[in-house]
């Protein structure tokens, strides 16, 4: 009989850092100061780094789980979420850019991931989340050294806002694009024959 899994692994520590991650980056974000900026842009790189140390250490200690596979793109999620929605309310770009991710987020959490769990599988990401996850990473990063360098600059802010909305809009089209292939995985598990 195999032994139960265990919930808090180290690769699952690094995967609910992210969730303390979020609130923290987002707050600094909102206070709209060079500091803010400076030290919310280097938590996030820290954060968007324990995405990276969960996959490795589940990997090396053989306990990639379905808790993990479940928790694992939900603190992404999370994590973005609340830092888009930051960076807009901060003025980085209009704050209605976030919704794509919010709604992206949404219908990937809240019916695709159960509608699999329903059928029986936990809904692992795959390379089209992964890769959304890569690119929202180095436009945060982006964007946070742009709006850090117009505090002190002030006169290249007339063309680092409209490179962050379109940096922006480009991350938000790739996340909403990306969730495709979840739709397509959920369709092909519900089209299963049942067993007798």
């Amino acid at each position: 009989m195999n032994p139960a899994p265990t919930f808090w692994t180290l690769a699952n520590i690094f995967t609910f850092a992210r969730f303390a991650f979020a609130p923290i980056c987002a707050a600094l974000f909102i206070t709209g100061t060079h500091w803010g900026m400076w030290v919310g842009g280097w938590l996030a790189g820290l954060a968007m780094f324990t995405d990276v140390c969960d996959g490795y250490f589940a990997r090396r200690q053989k306990q990639v789980s379905d808790i993990g596979k479940v928790f694992d793109p939900l603190a992404d999620a999370v994590f973005f979420v609340m830092v888009w929605t930051a960076l807009g309310i901060e003025g980085a770009y209009p704050v209605w850019l976030a919704l794509p991710f919010l709604a992206r987020e949404l219908v990937q959490h809240v019916y695709l991931r159960p509608t699999a769990a329903r059928l029986g599988v936990a809904l692992a990401a795959n390379f089209w989340g992964k890769l959304k996850t890569l690119v929202q990473t180095l436009v945060l990063i982006t964007l946070c050294w742009f709006e850090f360098f117009v505090m002190y600059w002030p006169h290249i802010a007339a063309w680092v806002k409209p490179a962050n909305i379109m940096m922006i809009s480009v991350t938000a089209a790739i996340s909403v694009l990306s969730i495709l292939p979840y739709f397509k995985a959920v369709r092909a598990l519900s089209a299963r024959p049942t067993p007798a």
